[in-house]
This record gives C-alpha cells, sequence and structure tokens, in this order.
C-alpha cells in the first residue's frame, strides 16, 4: 500500500534539479528585512542617462555594491569555518528563460560593480542576457547540460566535490567547465515583472552569498511628505542575511545607506562614476 497517492513524475528544469541537489532540512541562517521606498528620484534619475537606459535593477546593484564596499562586513566567503574579505564586489543577476521544461532560473554575474559606471553595466547585462537566451553562453550551456545529464543524488555529491575544491581549497575548476566565483558578493531577484509586489529570496547553499536582494512591482502606497500622508509609486526591496557573516548592526548600517542614495541620488555623484551623470547632477543640484 503506498503511503502517498502520486501524480506522474515530471520533467525537472536546470534550476529545479538544483535545488533538489542543494537543501536538506532546514538548517539555514536566514535573516529577513525590507523597505518601501518611493520611485521617483531614481526614476526621474535614470531617464536622464543615455541607452541602454539602466534599470531599477542596475541602480539597486550600483548602490549595494557601493553600500558593500563601505560595509564590507557582509562581503566575505566562509572558507574552512573561516571569514575571508572578496578580492573585488561582484553582482549576480538572475535572468528567468523560457525553455523545453518551461521557466527556468539562470543569471549572469557583473564584474567589479563599483569601478563601473550605470551605463555599462546596463550595456553589460544586455549582452550577458542575449548569451543566455540564445544560449550561446557556453560557460551556463555546459553547467545546464552537465545537470540535465545527472540525477539528483549524483548532482549532490558533484555539487559537495565542486564546493571543496572551489571554497575550502579555493582552486579553480575551469578545467572541468566550471566557472569560476559564478555568484559573486550579492545576488539581486527583480520579480516585479512577474507582477509580484513583494517576496524573501532564501539563501542558496551553492551559490556562498551572503546577501540576497528582491525586487518587486512599484505600487502606490501612502507615505508622510511634509507632514502630509500622500500617495506615491514605491518599490519594496527585499533583504536576506547570511547570519553567519554579519549581525543585525551591519545589516542595518547597510540598509540605512541604500536608502539614503535609492532616495537622493543626486547627493551622491561620486557613486554613480559616470561623467556624462555627473555633469547631469551638477547641472540639476538637489533641491534639500
Amino acid at each position: 500500500m503506498k503511503h502517498l497517492p502520486l501524480g506522474a513524475k515530471q520533467r525537472l528544469s536546470t534550476y529545479r534539479k538544483i535545488s533538489i541537489a542543494s537543501w536538506n532540512h532546514p538548517r539555514d541562517p536566514s535573516t529577513y528585512s525590507w523597505l518601501d521606498l518611493p520611485v521617483e528620484a531614481a526614476d526621474a534619475f535614470l531617464k536622464t542617462l543615455p541607452t541602454p537606459r539602466p534599470s531599477l535593477t542596475h541602480y539597486v546593484a550600483k548602490i549595494v555594491a557601493h553600500c558593500l564596499e563601505e560595509h564590507p562586513a557582509l562581503n566575505h566567503v566562509i572558507r574552512g569555518g573561516n571569514l575571508y574579505r572578496r578580492g573585488q564586489t561582484d553582482v549576480f543577476i538572475t535572468t528567468l528563460l523560457k525553455g523545453e521544461t518551461g521557466y527556468d532560473l539562470s543569471g549572469f554575474v557583473l564584474r567589479n560593480v563599483p569601478q563601473k559606471d550605470l551605463s555599462t553595466l546596463a550595456n553589460e547585462s544586455k549582452i550577458e542576457a542575449e548569451k543566455l537566451k540564445d544560449g550561446t553562453d557556453v560557460e551556463m550551456a555546459r553547467v545546464a547540460e552537465l545537470t540535465r545529464k545527472l540525477p539528483a543524488w549524483i548532482l549532490r555529491l558533484v555539487m559537495r566535490f565542486q564546493h571543496f575544491f572551489h571554497f575550502t581549497l579555493n582552486t579553480s575548476l575551469r578545467v572541468f567547465g566550471l566557472p569560476d566565483d559564478r555568484f559573486g558578493s550579492v545576488m539581486i531577484s527583480n520579480f516585479g515583472p512577474l507582477g509580484l509586489e513583494t517576496g524573501l529570496v532564501p539563501l542558496s547553499p551553492y551559490c556562498r552569498c551572503p546577501l540576497i536582494i528582491g525586487i518587486g512591482r512599484p505600487r502606490p502606497l501612502p507615505i508622510v511628505r511634509d507632514g502630509v500622508v500622500v500617495a506615491a509609486e514605491c518599490v519594496n526591496i527585499s533583504f536576506t542575511f547570511d547570519h553567519r557573516y554579519a549581525d543585525g548592526a551591519h545589516g542595518a548600517q547597510m540598509m540605512k545607506k541604500l536608502q539614503k542614495v535609492f532616495l537622493n541620488p543626486n547627493r551622491f555623484p561620486e557613486i554613480f562614476q559616470n561623467e556624462a551623470t555627473n555633469a547631469t547632477l551638477s547641472s540639476n543640484p538637489d533641491p534639500a
């Protein structure tokens, strides 16, 4: 007699298979928080930039990368029970793909984000996203092919092997077709285009990112402006912190700085590092 009534066995997407191989019983250190922020200043700022025009995702990525440089407690990696400072700040952007098994979650990494302006990030993102969608990203194609061929229980062993060499020994596995530091310092998932207004994203055991950020769909919310309650378009930005890396005080420092820059980009021209942008900011100083 069967314990559970079951239907047909389902085909697994690449990400779903990796997820099954990654997680065991809940023993994770996730700490969640979020901000609801008016997007008026951010939208106005982004509209001044040339094409390909940066999106809200790039805007958040640039600010978060700066915050990690300024508050590096969350820009470490755990190796052998010890914390090591990352040599640079890279940001992974998740991307939703349509494949044979339906929707699949993938993404690309933007390297050295604090050293690049928003227009450069937008251009790099456009190129990388197109490579993922048309299947010309060689590294991801190899990972997807390997994942498709292996059953989940063997994939789990392979991922443990990869973790040991990549993180414990800090050894490259490019000779086996596995990319180096694929996920970087922080992951950003913009699920707003899916119609989701809020969401808390789980930490992924296989990526060793201590911070994952979710961006929802902007929607009107009541806010207080000059002592008066008004309606404003706001976006929910969620944060999932790994408690092993930092405490609430570290996360609060980073979130406060992110909020300050997000709401007042004209006050922080040095963060966005773009001559055209800085010229625009100089000619349109913040009235406050």
